[in-house]
C-alpha cells in the first residue's frame, strides 16, 4: 500500500514542535501525518476514528476504543506471516522452496501502490513491457523472499498465495495462538478487484457472503490468464474510481480491533506465540528497522498499512533489559491522498513507547 518510506527511527528524532503563523481567516493546512506533531493534531480532532492500544512494557498503558473494529489495510498481513511461520516451524513449509514467479503473480492486481514492482526490483527480477509484472514468469524465487516482500514492501499477492497454500483454517489457528480469534481473512486479490464496477459484489452483502464471493472471484482470476490480462489493460486504460469512491470501498474491507492486532504482535515479540514460530516471524517484522537502533533496543518490529481513508500499524519494541513495548494504531476517516502517501502511523506509537513526555501528550490528545 502507499506506506511512507520515512523510517520510524529517523522521524522519531524530529521531536521539535512545528512553528507556524497562519493568516487570519486562512484555512489551516491539514496535519502532516509524516510528523509526530501532525499525528497529535489529527488524533485530537478525530478521536472517534481512532483505535489505539499501547503498552510501554514498563507498566504504562494507553487505551482508546481498543475493541472497536476498523479497517486494517495491510496490517492484516501479520496473520499470514504467523501462519507461514507456524508452518515452517512445523515442517510443513520449506522457506528455501523455489517458487515460480508466475504462480506468485496469479494473485496480483496492480492497485497496490507499486508494492509488487518494488518487490521485484528488490529481488533483481526484470519486468515486462508494462513495468508491472515479471518479464520471465518462470523465474524462481525463495518462498521466504516472497514473505519478506509481503512485510517489507506490502506485496498483496503473497497473502493469497499463502492462504491458498495453507488453507484458511491454518491462518485462523496461527492467529488464535497469538491471542487473535477468528481474524477477518479474505481474498486480497478479490478485494482489489471489487474496486472495478464490473467485479463489485452486491452492495448489501454481509461479510461472510462477501468473503465467499471474493474466493470465487479469486479462483477465476488466478486460473485465467486472459482475465488477468484484461484487468491489467483495464487498469492501464481507465485507472481507478475517484478517491471518494475508493474511501467507500475501503470502509468495507478487512477489519479488526486495535486490541486484536496488538495481541498478535506482542505474542510474536515475547514468545507468547510458539517460540519456534516466533523465531521465524520476528526477523521479518524487525528487518526493516534493524539498522541504527536506539541504545538499549534490540529490535523494533512493525507492519503498517494504508487504504483510502485508512492508516494502520502494529508495532513492538524489544529492549535489552527484557521489557517489550507493544501497540497498535488504527486511523480511519478524514485522511487525504497526500496524508495517505506520507503518513507514518508508527510514529505516535514509537514515541509514546520510548518517551514518557510523548506518552503524556498522546494521552492528552486522546482526552481532547
Amino acid at each position: 500500500m502507499l506506506l511512507s518510506r520515512r523510517t520510524l527511527l529517523v522521524a522519531a528524532a524530529a521531536t521539535t514542535p512545528l512553528l507556524f503563523a497562519p493568516r487570519a481567516l486562512a484555512r489551516p493546512a491539514p496535519p502532516d501525518l509524516a510528523t509526530p506533531e501532525g499525528w497529535l493534531t489529527w488524533i485530537s480532532a478525530h478521536r472517534d476514528g481512532l483505535g489505539l492500544v499501547l503498552d510501554d512494557g514498563r507498566g504504562n498503558c494507553l487505551l482508546h476504543r481498543p475493541h472497536a473494529a476498523q479497517p486494517l489495510a495491510s496490517a492484516i498481513k501479520v496473520v499470514h506471516l504467523a501462519a507461514y511461520s507456524s508452518a515452517v516451524a512445523g515442517g510443513r513449509l520449506d522457506p528455501a522452496e523455489q517458487v515460480r514467479v508466475g504462480d506468485w503473480e496469479r494473485y496480483y492486481v496492480p492497485t497496490d501502490g507499486f508494492a509488487h514492482v518494488n518487490a521485484l526490483e528488490h529481488l533483481g527480477i526484470s519486468t515486462d513491457s508494462t513495468g508491472l509484472r515479471a518479464a520471465d514468469p518462470d523465474h524462481r524465487v525463495r518462498l521466504d523472499d516472497m514473505v519478506s516482500a509481503m512485510i517489507m514492501f506490502s506485496d498483496s499477492a503473497v497473502p493469497d498465495f499463502l492462504r491458498d497454500r495453507l488453507g484458511e483454517s491454518a491462518l485462523h489457528a496461527a492467529a488464535a495462538a497469538g491471542g487473535w480469534h477468528r481474524p477477518d481473512i479474505r481474498s486480497m486479490c478479490a478485494e482489489y478487484l471489487f474496486l472495478l464496477p464490473e467485479f463489485a459484489p452486491p452492495a448489501p452483502l454481509p461479510t461472510p457472503a462477501r468473503r465467499a464471493w471474493g474466493y470465487r472471484l479469486e479462483r477465476r482470476f488466478s486460473t485465467d490468464a486472459d482475465l488477468r490480462n484484461h484487468v491489467l489493460n483495464r487498469l492501464l486504460r481507465g485507472g481507478l474510481p475517484a478517491y471518494e469512491q475508493q474511501i467507500a470501498w475501503a470502509d468495507r474491507t478487512m477489519s479488526a480491533t486495535a486490541a486484536q492486532l496488538a495481541a498478535l504482535h506482542r505474542a510474536i515479540a515475547t514468545d507468547g506465540f510458539p517460540p519456534e514460530a516466533a523465531a521465524v516471524a520476528r526477523p521479518h517484522l524487525e528487518r526493516r528497522l534493524s539498522g541504527n537502533l536506539p541504545p538499549g533496543v534490540v529490535g523494533i518490529g512493525m507492519k503498517g498499512g494504508s487504504l483510502p481513508g485508512v492508516l494502520t500499524c502494529g508495532l513492538t519494541v524489544r529492549r535489552a533489559d527484557g521489557s517489550t513495548a507493544s501497540g497498535a494504531l488504527l486511523a480511519h476517516g478524514d485522511i487525504s491522498p497526500e496524508q495517505l502517501g506520507n503518513g507514518d502511523p508508527g510514529l505516535p506509537l514509537l514515541l509514546a513507547m520510548e518517551q514518557p513526555v510523548w506518552r503524556d501528550r498522546l494521552a492528552r490528545a486522546l482526552e481532547g
